[in-house]
């Protein structure tokens, strides 16, 4: 018993040494592969991280093995050890003979390997992937053993999380993300729902974990009383400034869409509320766990889908670059602002003289200008 626990907590010092000393993702995936198969009985482990194709990615192996890596990718699902440790969320220790993959159960019991024990790589709601030992002896994957490889898979997962928060800083190109989020209470999801109404993100700000969020409300309904008076937020700040609309500020907990997109590496770069149903663009790295974003959001809506997924270039602090982070709308806002003497001082133009010309509401005019103000300063000052 006492070498079964020296072996099992050696394994977790292992890991825990190489997450450290990696210096990046791949080495991250490498590194925990070749501490768990580096564990006395365990012949071969391997680690996949999921796709948006319902499969998962192998993405690191030890000791290196053709029969292993020649295969196509395992897919989620089925009874496999794999498919029910991603189905449950849960460790799942099977016989060779119930991998799903038939090219890869054949390399397996080729290789001599009796059983499989499958981990989840799970981190604040998210799925990451999994975690594969193989062992050739029945009593390598004792229980305690697959406990502390569901610890590792655990710090896998939130290493993972870590790793693609520092990617998106650093990136030269982006993943945008459109989101279509619906919740069940809380501004501005209830207000839409009950006036006739528009809620625009103006922006944001983070104090360790807490969000302010600013919106804009527009709709021939639209008041701040009546907007006060249809949501339960008891913190709801409303204000109608001269300039039409209602502003409207509340306070999100880390618990909220901002702090769900902030756990999985990503940020909000646009939003806006109708009818109950939010409209979000999300940033984050490119190679990001992209179902690991759905999981996380999923655990705090009600519903949660993918309308588009593109590629864009981050931009350098040059004006071509950043233009390119607004959308059309405020694109042309903001040139109309700048084209008219906006920004002068005294200015030669009002945004509600703007607002006329362009059709649109003062309140709309200004929510797009700070839109707009707020994704410049994003892409400038990004590090």
């Amino acid at each position: 018993m006492d070498s079964r626990l020296s072996r099992e907590n050696a394994l977790f010092h292992r890991v825990c040494d190489r997450l450290v000393d990696a210096s990046g993702r791949t080495d991250h995936e490498k590194g925990v592969c070749v501490a768990v198969a580096g564990v006395d009985g365990v012949s071969y482990a391997w680690l996949g991280t999921r796709r948006m194709t319902e499969t998962v990615e192998p993405r690191a192996a030890a000791p290196r093995n053709d029969g292993f890596e020649r295969v196509p990718e395992p897919t989620v699902g089925g009874d496999g050890p794999v498919g029910r440790a991603l189905a449950d969320r849960e460790p799942a220790v099977a016989p060779a003979a119930a991998i799903a993959d038939a090219e890869r159960r054949e390399a397996a019991e080729a290789d001599g390997v009796e059983r499989i024990a499958a981990v989840p790589l799970l981190w604040s709601d998210a799925l990451y992937g999994v975690l594969v030992a193989h062992a050739r002896g029945e009593g390598a994957l004792s229980p305690e053993f697959v406990a502390v490889l569901a610890d590792v898979g655990a710090l896998v997962g939130a290493a993972l999380a870590a790793s693609e928060r520092r990617r998106r800083l650093h990136a030269g190109r982006l993943v945008e993300l459109d989101l279509r989020v619906t919740d069940a209470g809380s501004f501005p999801y209830d207000a839409t729902r009950e006036l006739d109404c528009r809620a625009t993100m103006l922006g944001y700000t983070d104090d360790d974990g807490a969000f302010t969020v600013t919106f804009g409300v527009t709709g021939p309904d639209a008041t701040a009383e009546r907007v006060r008076a249809v949501t339960d937020d008891a913190g709801l700040r409303v204000s109608e400034p001269a300039s039409g609309g209602v502003v409207a500020e509340t306070t999100r907990p880390a618990g909220s869409v901002l702090g769900a997109l902030a756990d999985v590496g990503a940020t909000l770069a646009d939003g806006s509320v109708e009818n109950g149903t939010a409209s979000l663009t999300a940033r984050l790295a490119p190679g990001a766990t992209i179902p690991a974003v759905v999981d996380r959001l999923d655990a705090i809506a009600a519903t949660v889908s993918i309308a588009s997924k593109r590629e864009i270039d981050r931009g350098e602090a040059t004006t071509e670059g950043a233009l390119d982070a607004l959308t059309d709308r405020q694109r042309t806002i903001l040139t109309t602002a700048y084209e008219n003497g906006y920004f002068e001082w005294p200015r030669d133009a009002t945004g509600d003289d703007l607002a006329a010309d362009l059709d649109i509401a003062p309140a709309t005019f200004h929510q797009h200008l700070r839109a707009a103000h707020r994704n410049l300063l994003d892409e400038l000052l990004a590090e």
